[in-house]
């Protein structure tokens, strides 16, 4: 049976403030903790889905998440994206810019597999879940939390179960990618083969790249402080003017603040939720995930390129954490940007006709 529209316990993670400094630096460091543990563990991409894991485990306790983690401030979040967007631009190669060439047709079948995954989600949701359609058509669109956010306190959508999903959906992409593809034998790009690129180099990148991000932020362009960085360091190495990777202290530093921003979402989160729901939510969340790995796939066949580069490209998860999860998994980070960046595009031109014509004509008699 379909519930009535339940908001109250909507203002969960996903709206929280900022929180003190000290509880900030001691998330990150739990999440440092995590992400090591996941290191020697031998986990790819250990620092950032080993934090965010850790985050998550540690604020399911209310003593530790009321006093020790709590949703990382502005100036962490500019820093983990600048750190991160330096060290991924550090990544540009020959192969990076031939795969420029795949963009238009694999872009396009990104947005095909956009509907589809929305449609297959949401109807899993409505058919077997019985969910209202607000609530599902909300809970499925993958990669537009904050417009989501923005719009299901006004709708008459289920709020806690659309961004109890929207959150799951990103946490299980970030945990299990890498997991998926250590199992599966999938043989991944040496990302420390080479030399560490001289700290001046670095922080001149830093500096340039942040001035590039900040006012990509200004003009609101998603993951704009990431982005800009990326560009910077990707034009300093495309140029010869640097030829190694970032320095691992920072590289890991950016993975697992990535990680702990992630992570801190989940404090304060009712996990009696997930277990009353979960089933609801995890079987929406794997038939999104499946119609990403279809596409993925056949586009992987069709143009040649990896399959893991096809699917976190296509994965319906944000842009900063499946970027971060390409470069630590030695993919082409260059190429899933430009694929989350294009169905960002995408979503905030269309969705919201979309959703305002879908949202009124359900509140029509």
């Amino acid at each position: 049976m379909s519930s009535a529209p339940d908001n109250r316990n909507a203002r969960s993670k996903a709206f929280q403030t900022e929180a003190p400094l000290v509880r900030q630096l001691s998330t990150i460091a739990i999440g440092a903790v995590g992400g090591l543990m996941f290191l020697q563990m031998g986990v790819p991409a250990g620092a950032m889905s080993g934090a965010m894991a850790g985050i998550a485990f540690a604020g399911a306790f209310p003593k530790i998440a009321t006093r020790a983690i709590g949703q990382l401030g502005t100036g962490l979040r500019y820093t983990a994206m600048l750190v991160s967007g330096v060290s991924i631009g550090a990544s540009v190669t020959l192969d990076t810019l031939r795969n420029i060439l795949a963009y238009p047709v694999s872009v396009f079948g990104m947005l095909l597999c956009v509907v589809s995954l929305t449609a297959a989600s949401a109807a899993i949701s409505v058919r077997f879940s019985r969910w209202d359609r607000d609530t599902a058509l909300l809970a499925a669109v993958p990669g537009a939390m904050a417009y989501i956010l923005s719009i299901v306190m006004t709708s008459n959508a289920n709020a806690p179960r659309v961004v109890a999903s929207q959150m799951f959906r990103v946490f299980f992409l970030v945990a299990l990618v890498p997991v998926f593809v250590a199992q599966t034998g999938v043989t991944l790009t040496a990302v420390t083969a080479r030399p560490s690129d001289p700290l001046s180099v670095f922080f001149l990148e830093c500096l340039i790249g942040g001035a590039a991000g900040y006012a990509l932020t200004r003009l609101r362009v998603a993951g704009g402080m990431m982005l800009g960085a990326m560009f910077v360091s990707g034009a300093f190495h495309a140029a010869g003017f640097a030829s190694g990777r970032a320095p691992t202290v920072f590289l890991i530093s950016g993975q697992v603040l990535i990680g702990a921003w992630t992570g801190s979402r989940f404090v304060g989160f009712d996990w009696t939720r997930l277990l009353r729901e979960g089933p609801s939510m995890l079987s929406s969340i794997a038939v999104a995930i499946a119609v990403s790995a279809v596409f993925s796939w056949l586009v992987s066949s069709l143009l040649g390129l990896p399959f893991g580069v096809a699917f976190l490209a296509y994965a319906p998860g944000g842009f900063e954490a499946m970027t971060v999860l390409a470069m630590a998994l030695g993919f082409d980070p260059f190429f899933v940007a430009a694929h989350h960046l294009a169905r960002f595009f995408m979503l905030n031109i269309g969705l919201p006709l979309v959703l305002s014509g879908w949202l009124t004509s359900r509140k029509q008699p």
